[in-house]
């Protein structure tokens, strides 16, 4: 649960511009990035679903949310195996945020919210008519998903309907839509999953990113108990033994990484290893109605998928190219055609089947092409590892997305550094929408995954708390001076560009270090920690988790002005362009409104583009448009100067 990440891959017009000089002299001229910039338009072709891909029984045809060319929104489409087309399945009249299905197959699910407001409302979905209907949520609340009994007909919900400041667990009936609470309303909890003869059910309560405490509830009695609890550490439920007697976790209790473990049900405060490795993350999850059990393992911007029969019964060894990640993966009960979805840095992620009983030797069958657009595939980028010693000498892993014509010819090009969102979060070797299309308009980008970022030990992960606009920070500015020693690169041009927390890293790098890049971009962005606190929803887990990384505002109020960009919104130097999201409900507009204010107030051009009807998470095509698009158009414009 990384609560303050951007939740979207940015797969995801002219403003009036005004910026002052640098005074930074140009090192050597490239020309590409001084060409006209590839619209949008054609990038928008190139296909990237914002869900999971779900075979439909039968074979012929699988369901995927996308936005297709030219559609404003995302909505649901139905692909034919056969001809690899597709066809407009169902449209709400605005964009879906989630496609899901029960364990049964049967069921199908749709998450709406009110243009980006992050306040779902739950919807039945019927794949024959193409019509859905609300069926769970209430205004200005949120309503998620958490489990489905065996038989599908009761809907395991997390709501806040109730109370803004706590999440409860609702069984709500498939047919009535009736509800019952079955926690206290007290104490809040952000997961649950249940055992498949319905007689237990874990719940996740979350602290904070790193701190997680396991529950079970006795469902005949309504009793619930803590199982696992400990102090800095992660437990997450992830799935029952068939037998309901025993629940696989996932945590990182007395290690740096993550870890499978399992209880039993009799003993649940006994934790033991079921799968772990010293070097990477390993997470076991379950899907029930295939069969299958997975870990996935993630490791220095890499992510490996292991599928099992059963519960971990025996491994098959897929066909899964090197270098790429497998995701989506799934099988119709009683098959042996699996489904993958496999993703390679310039490769938005095709669809595949493939007979699994043949495992590694067997042929891929591809379903899809995703790049619809006029663009060969090879004009994409590939990613590069670098690793950097940062100012007090920890180990930095990056990754640089380049052409590979401009890897082997040297041709020096301006950069965009990449600070990514979270800040638990981690930057892969996968498929990057933004980074694509900028380095399709003549930029590098290079990702850092600055102290801070999770993938590399729980250790690594904290190493930022209580100094945000920290150490982070200063990683950023070592990882800038590494890219000197890429031919390719130009350090004299680097742009630094950013979202959600990575505006905040994007805003603090250049209000302490005024000079070090040419212009900056900052995107649904945090300025301003003190009032943050006060504007961000009333959820225990996010107000635990901000305490945790950043202090008490009261008692730690020194710190959070000293690392606020807001108080030191006079340092900035360079053209700067802010996009805000106007119903965003984690880094809300009104904080941004005052930041810019106060940008102006010191005679400091800035360039303010507030997102209409659009939400943390980007949903509609325009608003993509207007930032990849609009980025591209105000870096060029800086770098011409």
């Amino acid at each position: 649960m990384r609560l303050f990440a951007l939740l979207c891959a940015l797969p995801l017009s002219a403003i009036l511009f005004a910026c002052q000089s640098t005074g930074h002299v140009k090192g050597g001229e490239s020309t590409e990035a001084k060409t006209a910039t590839l619209p949008y338009d054609e990038f928008q072709k190139v296909l990237t679903p914002r869900s999971r891909f779900l075979p439909m029984p039968g074979g012929k045809e699988s369901l995927v949310l996308l936005a297709m060319p030219g559609d404003a929104y995302p909505k649901v489409y139905s692909l034919d195996h056969a001809t690899r087309a597709f066809s407009l399945k169902h449209d709400a009249g605005r964009a879906i945020s989630h496609l899901g299905r029960d364990n049964t197959l049967k069921h199908y699910y749709v998450l709406i919210d009110n243009h980006g407001d992050e306040n779902y409302i739950i919807g039945k979905f019927d794949p024959a008519t193409g019509a859905s209907k609300p069926f769970f949520g209430a205004p200005g609340a949120k309503a998620m998903i958490a489990d489905h009994s065996a038989d599908g007909e009761t809907i395991y919900v997390i709501s806040n309907h109730e109370n803004k400041s706590v999440y409860s667990l609702y069984a709500v009936d498939r047919e009535t839509g009736l509800a019952k609470r079955l926690t206290d309303g007290k104490r809040s909890f952000d997961a649950a999953t249940a055992s498949p003869d319905g007689k237990w059910i874990a719940l996740n309560q979350y602290l904070g990113n790193n701190e997680s405490h396991l529950w079970l509830m006795d469902t005949a009695t309504g009793g619930t108990r803590k199982a696992l609890a400990l102090a800095g550490a992660n437990h997450d439920a992830s799935f029952f033994s068939d037998d309901s007697r025993t629940l696989y976790v996932n945590s990182n209790q007395g290690r740096d990484r993550m870890a499978c473990a399992k209880i039993s049900i009799a003993r649940p405060t006994r934790l033991t290893w079921a799968y772990a490795r010293p070097d990477r993350d390993v997470e076991c999850h379950r899907q029930r109605s295939a069969n299958l059990t997975f870990l996935t393992e993630s490791y220095n911007g890499q992510i490996r998928t292991r599928p099992f029969h059963g519960v971990f019964e025996k491994e098959y060894d897929i066909p899964v190219p090197q270098r790429s990640i497998a995701s989506n993966f799934t099988r119709l009960p009683g098959e042996e055609t699996a489904y993958v979805r496999i993703v390679q840095a310039d490769n938005p992620g095709d669809f595949y089947r493939f007979d699994l009983a043949k495992g590694k030797t067997a042929p891929l069958e591809r379903l899809t092409r995703m790049n619809l657009s006029n663009l060969p595939d090879g004009a994409f980028a590939k990613s590069y590892d670098l690793t950097y010693k940062s100012f007090d000498g920890l180990g930095i892993h990056g990754i640089v997305f380049a052409k590979e014509e401009w890897v082997k010819g040297g041709e020096k090009r301006p950069v965009i550094l990449w600070p990514h969102g979270g800040p638990d979060a981690h930057e892969l070797h996968a498929y990057h929408p933004f980074f694509q299309y900028w380095v399709l308009n003549g930029f590098v980008v290079f990702a850092p995954n600055v102290r801070g970022s999770t993938g590399y030990g729980k250790k690594f992960e904290t190493l930022n708390d209580k100094d945000w606009g920290g150490g982070h920070v200063k990683d950023l500015i070592e990882g800038k001076k590494a890219l000197a020693a890429l031919p390719y690169v130009d350090p004299d041009r680097a742009f630094i560009v950013g979202a959600s927390f990575g505006g905040y890293s994007t805003l603090s790098a250049i209000t302490q270090y005024p000079t070090e890049f040419r212009g900056a971009v900052a995107v649904v962005a945090l300025a301003n920690l003190l009032t943050f606190f006060k504007s961000i929803p009333p959820d225990p887990a996010w107000r635990n988790e901000f305490l945790t990384e950043m202090g008490d505002p009261v008692k730690d109020e020194a710190l959070y002005r000293e690392r606020s960009p807001y108080f030191h919104a006079q340092n900035v130097k360079i053209p700067l362009k802010i996009y805000q999201a106007e119903n965003d409900v984690r880094t809300v507009k009104a904080e941004m409104d005052r930041f810019v204010q106060r940008l102006r107030e010191h005679r400091i051009p800035v360039e303010y583009v507030v997102l209409k009807d659009e939400g943390h998470g980007f949903q509609k095509t325009e608003t993509w448009r207007t930032v990849l698009q609009g980025t591209v158009e105000f870096l060029k414009a800086v770098d011409a100067r």
